[in-house]
């Protein structure tokens, strides 16, 4: 499942990058260079600007949705214990032993 998701997560963001570059910008306009001034005679008088923008919003939020999806198992697989199959000893207190007094010699 994971690694459906990587898939589908790297799909969606090549699809995201083409549809950010076709719509029109305030500067250069690099819409025109993929064809997208010749696609407004094709959505009516407004262009194609409505719709891509729709689109891009529909698949920008299944990104992340998607990204949502995979940082959850990504965590679900990491937080898996092994502590209920140890065994666990339980630690028996020891009495203090005494040191032993060492002689006091003067110089």
């Amino acid at each position: 499942m994971l690694y459906i998701s990587i898939v589908v997560q790297v799909i969606l963001a090549f699809i995201i990058v083409f549809l950010i570059l076709l719509q029109k910008g305030r500067g250069a306009e690099m819409g025109v260079s993929f064809g997208a001034g010749a696609a407004e005679t094709m959505f009516g008088a407004r262009g194609a600007l409505p719709f891509l923008t729709k689109v891009t919003w529909v698949l920008v939020f299944l990104f992340m949705a998607n990204s949502v999806n995979i940082s959850l198992l990504l965590h679900k697989s990491k937080t898996k214990t092994i502590m209920k199959e140890t065994k666990t000893e339980k630690a028996v207190p020891q009495k203090p032993q005494k040191l032993p007094e060492l002689p006091i010699k003067a110089p």
